[in-house]
């Protein structure tokens, strides 16, 4: 497992180094956005057990582009109130009763894609998401990378409809230990309003899901979604 981490690691690294080679004949364009994301995360732990809660997640985006060639990298997160059952943990699980629970959420997209016909582009998603509960400090990590198709379809000269669709699997850590692997997938769906060559905001649906499977036999599901506004801006 920490072989195949590894390589996917160095996979992404190796294409992120070999492509500022390319960048570097011309002048690169650079955007910085921000978003906030109104999500609901819910799931079925081992058992059957279901968990919901909701909270606005806050995020930054870096983007870079040139030809054909973009590259990304996103950070966002937020705090998670579970008032009656929250996701079982794969290691140390928290005695019955002992909600409410804040479990502290953040996730990181590193991204790199190419536009292969005009409005249809493929990327490479080197993900992580940390959860990180309140009680004890207690952490779950998922570490991962992805492949994923977007696309976008003018409808004015103001607005674009896009949208974008990935897998991604991961492996699980629990407080620094391999406790398995897991499967992500994603879909964002939404529209894009120009509001001048260097403005834009958008608006979108976001949903999310993710299968654990543990090395103890267990699975447990994740879902997240959510509706999602932002606003980039040309540098």
């Amino acid at each position: 497992m920490k072989n195949k981490t590894r390589f996917q690691y160095f996979l992404l690294a190796t294409l992120l180094l070999a492509t500022p080679l390319v960048w570097a004949q011309t002048e690169a364009r650079y955007s910085l956005g921000a978003k906030l994301d109104f999500s609901t995360w819910e799931g079925d732990n081992p058992g059957g057990a279901d968990f919901k809660a909701k909270a606005p997640m806050l995020g930054v985006e870096v983007k870079i582009q040139y030809a054909n060639w973009f590259g990304g990298l996103t950070l966002a997160g937020g705090e998670f109130k579970f008032d009656t059952l929250s996701p079982t943990r794969p290691t140390n699980p928290l005695p019955i009763g002992s909600e409410p629970v804040t479990i502290k959420r953040s996730e990181v997209d590193l991204v790199l894609g190419y536009r292969f016909w005009p409005r249809i582009a493929l990327f490479l998603d080197l993900k992580n998401v940390s959860n990180e509960w309140d009680t004890d400090s207690y952490k779950t990590e998922y570490n991962g990378l992805g492949l994923g198709i977007s696309g976008h379809h003018p409808l004015s000269p103001e607005w674009t409809l896009f949208g974008n669709f990935g897998v991604v699997p991961m492996n699980i850590k629990a407080d620094g230990q391999e406790v398995g692997d897991a499967t992500r997938s994603a879909l964002n769906i939404g529209f894009l309003y120009r509001i001048n060559q260097r403005m834009n905001l958008s608006i979108g649906l976001q949903s999310q899901t993710q299968i654990d499977d543990y090395d103890n036999g267990l699975e447990q599901t994740h879902r997240v979604s959510a509706l999602t506004f932002g606003i980039n801006a040309a540098l």
